[in-house]
């Protein structure tokens, strides 16, 4: 009997159905327990042989259709008992899933793969690959330790057998991934290693980008540390280096923050300028690139005084990313919102918001947003009267922002602390201008000049509570001078 005849006898029994005409016929069993109790009449060593047959079947019939159809072969290599093979499938399946921007799908792929590959497999290179795969798609959800503790681990494996630009783009993923933990070239050798790497493998390979990137990241580290125009202008040079060359997420996430360091620095037109490319480029990506344009839209709402827009921005960003289950984005909007309903006076909404911010921060290590959200915490709990973990909350993150060498985060803070002070019942005036004139003086050292023009505003009413009201018409007048150069919207 034929093929087509013993399957047409099965179609009739009632076992098996079709389930596909074009592009080629398929069938199904009509019910999973037929499937099972068929597959468990065949002896283990048959089961491994016919896995092993419909794997290298599927291989030779369709070439072309090899990447999507990865997944399927890594299975039946697993199930054959070949985890070589099965492997490297999955780590194709991983790669045909990032261009689908499945990224959870990828990082399922990709993490099996890690686990199938034998340990003395000399394919150096699939570890490699498999390391860079999970990095790129799970850093914004899974954490960011794991995935470096894999690269560098694939690293160490490798050694001078890997192939370069493979090796290029594994030290570009550790150096993104320790920079965005809060670490920086100074602090951490490993980081500095990564970095130099990076940029020697590029050159070696001709590539006329290979400097943008230690440029790129410096511009990250010392813009979230409060060195507004020097990464402002470092960001620039290196995404007008990489735009074309890098991947669509890197240039997105790069233009992101470069919105953010404009709209600290109050030069809200080139912020929309680089939230523009931040866009386009998110267009490419997925929904994790289009939400991190997203948060970096809402930032430039709340710097420049849309406090209602960004607030309603931050809620549905903080929302969406719990859908996504986007990690690293959840803590920016969390913290974002959080500040934007402290500004709303109220307390009681920053705080879940704060709250989730800083549970999630400790998972990704993102260091300047941990800050933040230790600082703003701190007001929130004395605004909600209890006073001992505000000063908890401030001490931490003044310790923490002292140590990381973090300016902003620290002006912050003590912004957030004496606009605290002014709202108790018995309002600490003299505590108040303390953190205020120190405040002021970070804030100017950055050119922050948004939180500059609140911040005098602020210190104008302390100063007229204290009987100093020339001082005080000073910093009032010195403050809406600026608010209006830079047209921030909550002074009109």
């Amino acid at each position: 009997m034929s093929t087509k005849a013993e399957l047409g006898a099965l179609e009739a029994s009632g076992l098996i159905q079709v389930a596909a005409v074009q592009p080629e016929l398929e069938y199904l069993f009509r019910h999973a327990l037929v499937q099972d109790a068929a597959y468990s009449s065949l002896l283990k060593q048959d089961r491994r042989s016919l896995h092993k047959l419909a794997a290298e079947t599927l291989l030779s019939l369709y070439p072309e259709r090899r990447r999507e159809l990865a997944a399927v072969i890594a299975m039946h290599f697993e199930q054959a008992g070949d985890r070589g093979n099965a492997a490297e499938h999955l780590i194709v399946a991983g790669e045909h899933a990032l261009e689908r921007f499945a990224q959870r799908e990828a990082v399922s792929f990709f993490a099996r793969s890690a686990e199938l590959l034998p340990v003395d497999d000399p394919r150096v290179d699939l570890r490699m690959r498999a390391a860079i795969g999970s990095a790129k798609a799970g850093w914004t959800f899974a954490g960011l330790s794991g995935a470096t503790e894999q690269l560098e681990r694939a690293v160490a494996i490798a050694g001078d057998r890997a192939d370069r630009k493979l090796l290029g783009e594994a030290f570009f993923w550790i150096a993104f991934l320790r920079r965005m933990s809060g670490e920086s070239p100074e602090s951490s050798p490993q980081l500095k290693h990564a970095v130099e790497q990076a940029e020697a493998i590029g050159e070696e390979l001709g590539d006329p980008s290979a400097h943008a990137i230690p440029k790129a990241f410096m511009g990250v580290g010392v813009m979230f540390n409060g060195e507004l125009r020097q990464g402002a202008q470092l960001l620039s040079e290196a995404l007008d280096e990489l735009e074309g060359r890098a991947d669509p997420l890197t240039t997105a996430v790069l233009s992101g923050f470069l919105a953010i360091t404009y709209a600290r620095l109050g030069e809200f037109a080139d912020a929309e300028r680089a939230l523009s490319r931040a866009d386009r480029y998110a267009a490419q990506g997925d929904e994790i690139a289009r939400l991190d344009s997203l948060i970096a839209r809402t930032a430039i709402h709340l710097e420049s005084g849309d406090i209602d827009e960004g607030s309603a921005l931050a809620a549905q960003c903080a929302e969406t990313s719990e859908v996504l289950g986007a990690v690293s984005c959840a803590v920016a909007a969390n913290v974002f919102l959080g500040q934007g309903r402290l500004i709303q006076e109220d307390a009681l909404g920053a705080k879940g918001p704060l709250e989730r911010g800083l549970e999630l921060s400790l998972v990704t290590y993102m260091a300047p947003m941990r800050t933040l959200a230790k600082g703003m915490l701190g007001s929130v709990r004395a605004r909600l009267g209890d006073k001992p973990a505000g000063d908890a909350g401030w001490n931490d993150a003044l310790a923490a922002a002292h140590a990381g060498g973090d300016r902003f985060g620290e002006a912050v803070t003590l912004w957030g602390r004496a606009r605290t002070h002014v709202r108790q019942s018995t309002p600490d005036w003299a505590a108040a201008l303390t953190d205020l004139d120190a405040a002021v003086v970070l804030f100017e050292a950055m050119d922050a000049r948004p939180s500059v023009a609140r911040a005098l505003r602020d210190r104008a009413q302390v100063l007229r509570a204290l009987g100093h009201t020339s001082e005080g018409d000073d910093a009032e007048r010195r403050s809406r001078e600026l608010a209006n150069q830079i047209g921030l919207k909550d002074f009109k």
